[in-house]
């Protein structure tokens, strides 16, 4: 399970990429495909060898939202996309 100490990254032949057909952006891996909404867009984008508290903390500071709500959202993405296979942790 992901949490705040954890650093997260794309697991390993996943992409983010935008899709002119869909009009948006995926995550595209070996056989499969995540059509993703403009917020998990935004989270992945950011995925840049910091922890998953670093990146809410940013995240709470840009948006000005409390940590708490932007950390549960974060994090509860994140444990899905580790779920699925699109994104490693340690």
């Amino acid at each position: 399970m992901i949490a705040a100490d954890s650093v997260v990254r794309l697991a390993p032949g996943v992409r983010m990429q935008q899709d002119a057909a869909r009009g948006g952006w995926v995550l595209l891996g070996p056989e499969r495909m995540l059509v993703l909404d403009d917020i998990a867009q935004l989270v992945i984008s950011r995925l840049a060898g910091q922890s998953a508290g670093e990146l809410v903390a940013a995240l709470a500071v840009e948006f000005d939202a409390p940590v708490e709500v932007i950390g549960a959202d974060v994090l509860a993405l994140l444990n899905t996309l580790a779920d699925k296979g699109f994104v490693r942790y340690g």
